[in-house]
């Protein structure tokens, strides 16, 4: 578990993936030759309490947890890195399903995902689909195959407490040798945006999707502030400069 307010980290095996300091380990086991290295990785948004609320569009939230240090170039960093620092992404041209737990999702929700996916599918050079509906609401947990997508509140998912708006992340399979690529993930977003200080929730919460794509794509944080990558979201429309660079990079390392 991280110690950090609204957030939580799972990680095993530490043979290739060397992201950050962590806590809480435990063995999954071995597939075949790969390790499988389970990194759920929190995407947490917080309200400022300073908020003045006669401009919206000064509402900052923020997101604590960072890229690989030092990773990436001008304007992104890897979510993850082998030993040899290269980033972990999933395979050049990926086709990744999305399985869709509806419940307690927002009016719409179909066209905010449709949306959000078209947008990662035209920088990213992998495609998400959305493959069906599930009943399964194992967020956080290690998932093979296909990418979980859901919403829930604090009381279910309790790293979703306070201001946190979702978390997202993958699971990695590494070879002893060097070398890796994703294998699954999750992401889950909150009910209820945190604070209330949102001027446009379905326009927020668009780019809070995108944004949780974009760590299960391997993507961290950025410490330019106009990025969607951002760890603080000031209202950024879309993907910027330095998301698509980093995107392309990803893409670049898979296929070669």
């Amino acid at each position: 578990m991280n110690d950090e307010p609204g957030a939580y980290e799972l990680a095993v095996d530490e043979t290739e993936a060397e992201p950050r300091e962590r806590r809480g380990r435990s063995c999954l086991g071995v597939v075949g030759t790969l390790f499988i290295v389970l990194a759920v990785i929190v995407g947490t948004v917080m309200a400022s309490p300073l908020l003045d609320l006669g401009d919206l569009r000064d509402a900052v939230t923020t997101d604590p947890l960072d890229g690989v240090q030092g990773s990436g170039g001008d304007g992104y960093t890897y979510l993850m890195t082998t030993s040899s620092g290269a980033p972990i992404t999933w395979p050049c041209g990926a086709t990744i399903d999305v399985v869709v737990n509806p419940e307690h999702a927002p009016d719409g929700y179909e066209d905010l995902l449709a949306s959000s996916i078209a947008t990662v599918n035209e920088a990213a050079g992998v495609t998400f689909r959305v493959a069906g509906e599930t009943d399964e609401r194992t967020f956080g947990e290690k998932r093979v195959g296909d990418v979980l997508l859901g919403w829930a509140d604090a009381d279910e998912v309790g790293e979703l407490h306070g201001a946190t708006a979702g978390i997202g992340g993958a699971t990695y399979a590494t070879a002893p040798g060097g070398g890796g690529h994703a294998i699954g993930g999750s992401v889950v977003l909150d009910v209820d945006l945190p604070g209330g200080w949102f001027r446009d929730k379905s326009h927020d919460r668009e780019m809070i999707l995108t944004h949780e794509l974009l760590h299960v794509l391997g993507l961290g944080h950025t410490d330019d502030p106009t990025q969607l990558m951002a760890p603080e979201h000031r209202d950024q429309d879309g993907l910027g400069e330095g998301d698509l660079a980093g995107l392309e990079a990803l893409r670049q390392h898979a296929c070669g």
